[in-house]
């Protein structure tokens, strides 16, 4: 007992007198998240705040409750630590309750690990068997004879500092997916308040395989309701699949409207969303109701599970199961467009359509004369441009009884489609 005592007392002192501390040698497993029924990899690190090493051994211990240890690989420090290649002496066992490392970088010491910090030694592949929180730690316990974690400086073993990895195996979720109703504007006259425009609306799947998921899943078919605010009203709700659906049912009510689909009865026909695709196309109006209204505004198109008797879920069909989907809401911006009335062809705004138009256009064509601040009353002959066709309507109509222009004609109006930079300013407008 003596003799042990003072060995104990003299390898103290011998390793207090060369400076080596196991404080200043750090060994960690990395944390992680492995999904359950899947794998997913853990590093080994150094860190070495001492003196240059020689080599190491470990091992590394996980729960087999929760953890099974498929393999084991050189980190990339180990990869080149012998003056650029691989050590010595390297040798890895894997058990399904862990793994072992032992290095010796060079036997005649021609390299050693010098000072530094996050030096990678391993990455170790673990399957994941049972959802829960479970560790990986040094241990002393792995192997016949069993591998003892150290390391060694100047030909002394040091047990160093050790910090366990946390590791979290957690469930794999279902299949996601998200309905989508996108944004759109549409322009309108406050004087009749009509506007039209259309919106998409599309299903997208989370890429959750990272977590150990499939992706992308087939579906069967969904189903869908969408809401809208008073402003508008949906006047068709078009299914836009690659195939006809064997059952394909939309209906509209003042509040939105619902749809579902099944895309064969037989099981023939499936479709994966990848990414954001688009299945349904609405057409929207205002109907007037935006009538006298010259400061716009926005319609909200918000997911709803209420519409419809019986009501009508959000749901996407997998493997013949029912999945809600994660919404994201709409909008339609109403902006007020105010047009200006016009008279066809009465170019130069005097409200008559006489030769004095017929000079205005035909100076303005060809020889740098002032533009109509109406352009759209310049086209005499409605054929969409203005050239010298237009002139030649107006002669032909005013002196050699050729065809009245059409409307706007004789009285101020507009036409369909009309912008306001068509006539940003006329007779009719005063």
């Amino acid at each position: 007992m003596r003799h042990l005592l003072v060995t104990s007392f003299l390898m103290v002192l011998v390793l207090m007198t060369t400076g080596v501390f196991a404080q200043d040698y750090v060994l960690t497993v990395s944390n992680g998240s492995i999904p359950n029924n899947g794998s997913g990899d853990l590093t080994v690190n150094l860190d070495n705040n001492g003196g240059e090493l020689q080599g190491w051994s470990y091992g590394a211990c996980n729960d087999t409750a929760f953890l099974t240890c498929t393999g084991v690989v050189n980190g990339s420090t180990v990869a080149t630590v012998n003056d650029g290649g691989t050590p010595d002496f390297n040798q890895m066992a894997v058990f399904d309750e862990g793994f072992t490392a032992g290095v010796v970088i060079c036997f005649i010491g021609c390299a050693t690990l010098t000072n530094g910090t996050g030096y990678e030694l391993n990455i170790a592949t673990y399957d994941c068997t049972a959802e829960g929180s479970t560790s990986v730690s040094f241990c002393d316990t792995l192997g016949s004879p069993a591998v003892a974690t150290v390391v060694v400086v100047d030909g002394a073993s040091i047990v160093p500092v050790q910090n366990s990895g946390d590791v979290e195996c957690i469930g794999v979720p279902d299949p996601e997916y998200t309905y989508a109703a996108g944004n759109a504007s549409a322009g309108y006259n406050p004087a009749d308040g009509n506007a039209s425009t259309s919106v998409d609306i599309t299903i997208a799947e989370t890429d959750n395989s990272g977590l150990g998921a499939p992706f992308p899943n087939d579906t069967q078919g969904f189903s869908m309701g969408l809401g809208n605010s008073s402003e508008v009203v949906a006047t068709a709700v078009n299914l836009t699949l690659p195939f006809e659906a064997d059952f394909g049912e939309t209906s509209i009510y003042p509040e939105g409207w619902t749809a579902g689909v099944v895309y064969s009865f037989t099981g023939g026909a499936v479709l994966a969303f990848p990414s954001a695709t688009t299945v349904i196309s609405v057409d929207y109006e205002t109907g007037g109701s935006m009538a006298g209204n010259e400061d716009g505004a926005i319609a909200s198109l918000t997911w709803d599970d209420g519409l419809g008797s019986p009501a009508v879920a959000n749901v996407v069909v997998v493997g013949g199961g029912s999945l809600t989907a994660a919404q994201s809401n709409g909008s339609i911006a109403l902006n007020p467009v105010v047009t200006s009335d016009w008279i066809r062809g009465d170019a130069n705004s005097d409200s008559v359509v006489n030769i004095g138009d017929v000079i205005w256009m035909i100076s303005e064509l060809f020889t740098g004369g002032a533009a109509s601040s109406c352009s759209i009353s310049s086209d005499a002959n409605d054929d969409g441009s203005h050239d010298l066709g237009d002139p030649s309507y107006v002669i032909q109509y005013r002196f050699i009884g050729g065809p009245m222009p059409v409307a706007p004609f004789p009285g101020c109006g507009q036409v369909d489609g009309q912008t306001p930079e068509d006539c940003e300013g006329s007779s009719c407008s005063g």
